[in-house]
């Protein structure tokens, strides 16, 4: 499934549906304001009969696209934001249950707003998360979802997330698959020995940690296959939970095994032994896995 995000109107998106961001009413949101007739006399006659006391929070339902681009409406009832109350669950549902319901019309591609984060008044950095977190988490065949912004700021959060982890999964993918059997061929060759870290004192100075060189060999092929990534490594390292053992990294997108290894693989630079404390705790372990399971079930490029 793509990924896009555009600045722009939902309503006059092509696409096979479109989401439209509403209330409990199902008389709110971008269309309703457009003014459809169709899609409103739909709305109206679902408030009449199947959401008589209105659309529940987290729920969506589908209408005609009357004279719109798309073919379809998916309206959907965002929850406003609390910061007494954790409601992402609700937010994440708006995004699930939009796109099962666009799949089972048989639309390839959907249309999303910023759901809640208008009058809704949600944050848009956490909105942008869960939003694609959500999609995500999602079984699909859907050919593209499209992200679309109406706000400079709302463009680049939903970018920030998007193309974060579709950039970095894109550069591990051009690497040919022969590349990716020579690391996953070094990483099986590390014998135990191999795998210890000597010290050594040099007269007057510090410490310093001493690696093998089939090590090191590993740690040069995680370089050249873009697994080491330009981004703000410690600030990721001091919030993510995968920091620092890579526990749940099998579950996270491949671009967390890429941050990951470039946590210790930089910080090595600033802080010598940082590689040897993610062979002790088993994270450069969990990254291999990762990449690994990523090259031969994910992407198909080692085989």
């Amino acid at each position: 499934m793509r990924m896009l995000v555009v600045h722009g109107d939902i309503t006059t998106q092509h696409a096979d549906a479109i989401v439209n961001a509403t209330d409990p009413s199902l008389l709110g949101g971008a269309v309703q304001r457009r003014g459809e007739p169709a899609v409103l006399a739909e709305c109206r006659a679902l408030r009449a009969s199947t959401y008589k006391n209105g659309l529940p929070f987290g729920r969506a339902v589908a209408t005609t696209g009357g004279e719109l681009r798309a073919r379809w409406v998916i309206h959907t009832a965002g929850p406003v934001w609390s910061a007494g109350e954790d409601r992402s669950a609700l937010l994440a549902s708006c995004y699930r249950e939009s796109l099962r319901i666009a799949g089972k019309l048989g639309a390839e591609s959907v249309a999303f707003p910023a759901i809640s984060t208008g009058a809704g008044g949600w944050p848009l950095d956490d909105a942008a998360e869960i939003a694609v977190r959500a999609l995500r988490a999602t079984p699909t065949n859907m050919a593209e979802v499209r992200f679309v912004t109406s706000t400079p700021v709302a463009f680049a959060a939903f970018t920030k997330v998007v193309t974060g982890d579709e950039n970095i999964a894109a550069g591990l993918a051009a690497h040919p698959a022969d590349r990716w059997r020579r690391l996953f061929a070094a990483v099986d060759a590390l014998t135990a020995a191999e795998r210890v870290v000597t010290w050594e004192t040099p007269e007057n100075q510090l410490p310093y940690p001493v690696y093998s060189e089939r090590f090191w060999q590993v740690v040069r092929l995680l370089a050249e296959l873009d697994v080491v990534v330009p981004f703000d490594w410690g600030a990721w390292s001091a919030s993510s939970p995968l920091h620092p053992d890579g526990r749940g990294l099998a579950g996270a997108p491949v671009a967390d095994a890429a941050r990951l290894a470039t946590a210790y693989v930089r910080g090595e630079r600033f802080c010598e032994g940082t590689l040897e404390t993610g062979l002790a705790n088993g994270a450069l372990d969990a990254i291999f896995d990762r990449l690994r399971v990523w090259c031969t079930e994910e992407h198909g490029g080692a085989r």
